[in-house]
């Protein structure tokens, strides 16, 4: 199943360009047990060893508070438990793409362009992949620059390599442990505004194509795995337990 169309609503980041060490820091402060306004406050004074004060309080404390703090609802569940189980992530940028990938719409459209292009042995270039983005997005400001500082934020993670106008490259998959793997099937399936999956379909998705090796454990608590017939199984989203346990 083809993911929806993007909302024209919503936000339509990256505006600057995002690290490892950016992500880590912001990870950190949202595994903390503090208020909601402490856990703000502290963000915004540690986002200053990163950017300027202005943008610690502004442009890239808003990018960053969707990843991890302040997720899309239907993201929460999901971002809590990757803040809950750090010891399933041996590759911390397999984690952080996974939640860019959750919840943040653009980077996501941009991982399933490139993971096509990938499979189809294309070479493509940040322009390329602009033009791609644009006929989705629309052509916005917001949409033509976000493109390049997308592409930066997954090439200091590790996940590509080249940009400008040189062709953008797969870099060796980030390791993924079993349970790690399911949450990915998640992070997939809640950027396709799914609630089900082929298992075949998940296991072979374009935007997750810097993650492997990929055997799902069925134990990840937010997901089940049910049979349909002789040989399809599918992943359902689990509804129960608590919708967050975010802070409010």
């Amino acid at each position: 199943m083809s993911p929806r169309r993007p909302d024209p609503a919503s936000p339509r980041p990256l505006d600057r360009a995002l690290s490892l060490p950016l992500l880590e820091t912001v990870y950190r402060i949202a595994s903390l047990d503090v208020s909601a306004a402490e856990r703000s406050e502290q963000l915004t004074i540690a986002l200053r060893e990163h950017t300027t004060d202005a943008d610690a309080k502004t442009r890239v404390k808003h990018a960053v508070m969707r990843i991890w703090i302040s997720p899309p609802e239907p993201a929460a569940r999901a971002i809590r438990w990757a803040i809950d189980h750090p010891e399933h992530f041996p590759d911390r940028r397999l984690m952080h793409t996974g939640a860019l990938l959750a919840t943040v719409p653009f980077v996501g459209s941009a991982l399933q362009e490139l993971g096509r292009s990938f499979a189809l042995a294309e070479s493509l270039t940040v322009p390329d992949l602009r033009r791609r983005l644009v006929a989705r997005w629309g052509e916005i400001s917001t949409v033509l620059e976000a493109t390049g500082k997308t592409v930066t934020s997954l090439r200091r993670l590790g996940v590509v390599n080249g940009g400008g106008r040189q062709p953008v490259n797969r870099e060796p998959a980030l390791a993924a442990s079993q349970l790690g793997a399911a949450w990915l099937v998640h992070t997939l399936m809640l950027h396709r505004c799914i609630a089900s999956i082929d298992m075949r379909d998940a296991s072979t998705a374009p935007e997750l194509f810097w993650a492997g090796p990929r055997d799902p454990d069925p134990s990840y608590p937010h997901l089940e795995l049910h049979s349909e017939g002789l040989n399809r199984r599918i992943w359902v989203s689990a509804q129960t337990g608590a919708a967050s346990g975010f802070p409010r």
